[in-house]
């Protein structure tokens, strides 16, 4: 799912009342892969001035080693197991309350 889809099922009039939150959820790296976390050969200069200038967590741990079922996750504010999501090839339900239509 991408940004713009999540954000075509939040009324409008709900838009300029809300709070503007932007998650960035990396993909495929280790905690310490990133020049922010002290690695001293690979260059993340974005990442790392996101990091400087953003809240940077140090001590986060996913709910799944699977990629969309942690973000499903995240985004539901549950547990994989109540989520359903367990594999990648997985449709993210509309229906369900979750962070984006706080």
């Amino acid at each position: 799912m991408s940004i713009f889809e999540t954000t075509l099922q939040v009324p409008w009039e709900h838009r300029m009342s809300q709070p503007n939150v932007l998650f960035i959820f990396t993909d495929q790296l280790r905690a310490d892969a990133l020049g922010a976390a002290g690695d001293p050969i690979i260059r993340t200069p974005n990442l790392d001035r996101l990091a400087a200038e953003g809240v940077r967590f140090d001590s986060a741990y996913s709910p799944c080693p699977v990629c969309v079922p942690a973000r499903c996750s995240l985004i539901f504010g549950q547990y994989t197991d109540r989520t359903g999501c367990y594999e990648n090839n997985y449709a993210m339900p509309s229906d369900r309350p979750s962070f984006m239509q706080a």
